[in-house]
């Protein structure tokens, strides 16, 4: 699920007295920086607090200005755009507590908007008092405090987390209870125990067993040393005087220096016939995005045909509908008459003075854009040919709404939601057949509607109904009871969400966002294809003009467009656009009181007016395609362009194979192997050749005052006991050891279920790890949280340890790449992720925060991400611009 925060806005709040906004957040990394003490970690506390903290608390007085008396009002605004969904939450504390959510069109006040932040964030509030870590779920996971990155507690989160991971493996892999085997396995255990500790280490008589062999072994052990010592001296130094006067005459290290010479230029030729290889790679992927969106734009014109037939029927049986429903609401709509008209002057008073709001900044926007204009225009003119085709385009597509496909999918389940209500609530409804002799009538009277029972027929009664029977006296049948009460709630709450989400994306209905989204597409393979053919003209210089040039003429005709789609400016006084809220609050208010009895038969209407509308709408749009003559002049041309894309793409692969094979063969890799294999042998020929010298004089002071001990027959009386210990210490770690090797085996089907569980998980965590630590591995424990270390040491030797026992810099490091791997795994379970990393590695050195920085780049790819940081001369080369807090 896609958050993006877009605007922070404080005011009141510790050492921020005067307002301070930032807008224009990136949906990727954004960089603020300040020096200390300037309000980084304020604003931190700020975001905190707009979700963490209950409006009404009375345990924030941190938030108070510093120095301000009781009657200060923290007040925290944050705009952001949810799953594509615009989101603004006010929130005020202290003295001015209040709280309200927009969503769209839809507003949320006190505690319901914060219970809604809550359930979609995933975390909870305090039932008493300040909140603590415990309650922060997800979003404490994410966001790190200044000096707390190598801190990671997964606790608050771990439900949210394990949820996620069964959603992608299934819910079998999270049943890890035990068996019947036990019991087994603690009996072996036992006897494990009695021979070994918990660590693996021998106890009791196999510990005394094993002293006894190390006794006597470091006995014999130090007499074959002493004997052996004297007699490698004598052989080392005979060698080593051999090897010396050897090196003096051939000087080896000569000969490899000419050989690294010849390295080092085969590596410069290399290195040039690469960067060729790379040019052409890179055009060749252009031709196959171009050829991919040729063949989506002719699969598109061959499916308008189908789609015909199929709107044209929809549309028969939608007009049936309307028909219907036209009749049913006529007279219910005359009694709301009254009240709507209030209510629409004051909306229209509303109106007017946001459109005087609207029209003060549409053009200080012109104005801006004009002056872009004039200073891009004059470098455009060299590419006009070029241009003509992308500028028209745009003209086109400017000013047309768009919708996002998760937007769309997002209406199709609301709809399917409230679909499955409605049915649900028609199914537990009470059904009342009668059969009623010529003449007979019944009365029949619920708390939305009357009307008669006569003949035969069938109801569903969903509310208390009351039945009037001929010659007097009632009948009253109250059915279901309360899960009927409940599920007639689901369903008016399930219209009301899907009504609210269809305004906030301005549609219709679900068939006006489909087409919408389907349109939206075409748009953009057309503007894809314009911005290829433009590349290709213009390779160098162009895209930058261009991009100034197109966004200062889009803006333009957008503020333009809007100014004129403004009314002309009313002669009479405007109220002020506070003051003109209130009133249309008031207004509406009245409206929709009076408005309760005309609810139902205004959404049977509705529903089927949208249907038919969109119906005909589809059906129209659907001949229309079909009959322009520039969607056959269009699939003519994307054939044409698909054969001449081709042609050019086999040409290039062809060239790429062959030089691709001949920068194989020559084997870059390998020659810069042989530089630096070559210039560590000259380095180690060098230093051995001193060493020895050394090692020589060292050796032959040390034999002139050495001697033979006579140390043998010590020897041969230590070797009787030695053999004896060894067969007692072998009997029992042959027990010792199959008794652990069956635990083991045991353990590890325990274990097996609890790895498959955690297999994303770790998936997302080895994602990141290689690019600050090549070829290591971070196992997961079962509490969610990274546990084992594996790399590699510098002699292939391979070590092992918890992470809790790296150094704090270490530590940090990690705790922030497996917030990352958290992170993709929520997001992929459809939860909201923002990261938020206050003065974070500022214990890495410089090569450790250099690869950091590229699993951090790599991170904001998929998530909206917010650091902020004293030391920007650290972060230059993230590819953002760096915000200083003014």
């Amino acid at each position: 699920m896609n958050l993006q925060i877009t605007r922070l806005r404080v005011e009141q709040l510790r050492r921020f007295r005067k307002p301070l906004e930032l807008r224009g957040f990136e949906p990727g990394l954004n960089i603020l920086t300040a020096p200390n003490e300037a309000g980084k970690s304020t604003l931190v506390r700020a975001i905190r607090a707009a979700f963490f903290e209950r409006h009404r608390s009375t345990v924030v007085d941190d938030l108070r200005p510093w120095g301000e008396g009781s009657g200060a009002a923290p007040q925290v605004e944050l705009d952001f755009v949810l799953d594509g969904q615009p989101h603004q939450l006010v929130k005020s504390f202290l003295g001015k507590k209040r709280c309200t959510l927009r969503i769209g069109v839809r507003t949320l006040d006190g505690t319901e908007a914060e219970d809604h932040l809550a359930q979609r964030f995933g975390f909870a509030f305090a039932s008493k008092g300040a909140s603590k870590p415990e309650h922060w779920g997800i979003p404490g996971l994410l966001w790190v405090e200044q000096g707390t990155g190598q801190e990671l507690s997964v606790d608050p989160a771990r439900d949210h987390l394990h949820d996620a991971l069964r959603g992608q493996v299934g819910a079998a892999a999270g049943a890890l209870a035990a068996t019947g085997g036990d019991e087994l396995l603690d009996r072996f255990r036992a006897q494990r125990n009695e021979l070994l500790t918990s660590t693996g280490k021998p106890r009791a008589a196999y510990l005394e067993a094993g002293e006894s062999i190390a006794a006597w072994q470091s006995q014999a052990e130090a007499l074959d040393v002493q004997i052996a010592s004297y007699r490698q001296q004598v052989d080392e130094l005979a060698a080593l005087r051999l090897q010396h006067r050897a090196d003096d005459a051939a000087r080896p290290w000569e000969t490899l220096r000419q050989a690294l010479g010849d390295a080092r230029r085969r590596q410069q030729v290399l290195e040039e016939s690469q960067a060729r290889l790379q040019n052409d790679r890179t055009r060749l992927l252009q031709l196959e995005g171009t050829r991919g969106l040729l063949v989506k734009e002719l699969e598109g014109l061959a499916r308008q045909q189908s789609d015909a037939a199929q709107r044209e029927q929809a549309l028969a049986q939608a007009a049936e509908q309307l028909q219907a429903a036209d009749a049913a609401a006529a007279t219910a709509r005359e009694h709301a008459e009254s009240a709507r008209s209030r209510a629409h002057a004051a909306r229209e008073a509303s109106r007017v003075a946001r459109q005087e709001d609207q029209r003060g900044n549409l053009r200080q926007q012109v104005a801006q854009a004009q002056a872009e204009l004039v200073r891009s225009e004059g470098a455009l003119r060299r590419a006009e040919e070029a241009q003509q085709r992308l500028a028209a385009l745009r003209d086109g597509a400017a000013g047309v709404p768009t919708i996002a496909k998760a937007q769309v999918q997002r209406l199709i389940e609301l709809d399917r939601a409230e679909r499955d209500a409605s049915l649900r609530r028609q199914a537990v409804a009470t059904r009342l057949q009668f059969a009623l002799p010529e003449g007979v009538v019944l009365g029949l009277k619920t708390h939305a509607e009357s009307g008669e029972l006569q003949a035969r027929g069938e109801r569903l009664l969903d509310a208390p109904t009351t039945l009037r029977l001929p010659g007097g006296g009632e009948l009253v049948i109250t059915p279901g009871g309360d899960d009927l009460a409940q599920l007639a709630r689901s369903h008016a709450e399930a219209q009301q969400e899907l009504r609210a989400a269809l305004q906030a994306q301005g549609v219709a209905d679900l068939a006006d966002a489909q087409a919408r989204l389907g349109a939206a597409a075409d748009r953009e393979a057309q503007l894809r294809l314009a911005e290829q053919a433009l590349a290709i003209v213009a390779p160098k210089g162009l895209e930058p003009l261009r991009g100034a040039h197109a966004e200062a003429q889009s803006r333009i005709r957008g503020a333009q467009e809007a100014l004129a789609r403004l009314p002309e400016v009313p002669s009479e006084a405007v109220l002020p656009a506070d003051q003109a809220e209130a009133a249309q609050d008031a207004a509406t208010a009245t409206e929709q009181a009076s408005a309760t009895a005309l609810a139902q038969a205004q959404r049977r209407q509705a529903a089927a007016q949208s249907l038919r509308d969109t119906a005909q709408q589809e059906h129209l749009a659907a001949q229309a395609a079909l009959a322009d003559p520039a969607r056959t002049q269009r699939q003519s041309e994307a054939q044409a362009q698909l054969l001449a894309t081709g042609a050019e793409h086999a040409a290039l692969a062809a060239r790429i194979e062959e030089a691709s094979l001949q920068v194989r063969e020559a084997r870059p890799d390998i020659v810069a192997q042989d530089i630096d294999r070559l210039q560590r042998s000259i380095e180690q020929m060098t230093r051995g050749h001193q060493q020895r010298r050394e090692d020589i004089l060292l050796l032959e002071n040390t034999l002139q005052q050495a001697g033979a001990q006579g140390l043998e027959e010590q020897r041969d009386t230590l070797a009787g006991k030695l053999g004896q210990a060894r067969r007692r210490h072998a009997e029992l770690q042959r027990r010792a050891e199959a008794l652990d090797l069956l635990c083991s085996k045991l353990d590890a089907k325990r274990q097996a279920t609890l790895a498959r569980l955690q297999a994303p998980l770790q998936a997302r965590l080895q994602h990141y790890l290689p690019l600050l630590l090549p070829g290591a591995t971070v196992q997961i424990d079962a509490g969610l949280a990274p546990g084992t270390l594996v790399r590699s040491q510098a002699d292939g030797a391979i070590e092992s340890g918890q992470v809790q026992e790296l150094s704090f810099g270490a530590r940090e490091q990690l705790g922030l790449i497996s917030r990352f791997a958290y992170a993709d795994l929520l997001q992929q379970a459809g939860r909201p992720t923002l990261l938020i990393l206050d003065d974070a590695l500022v214990h890495s050195d410089a090569p450790r925060l250099a690869q950091m920085k590229r699993v951090l780049f790599d991170a904001a790819q998929r998530h909206q991400v917010l650091l902020f940081t004293c030391h920007p001369q650290n972060w230059q080369d993230m590819g953002v611009a760096l915000r200083p807090l003014a």
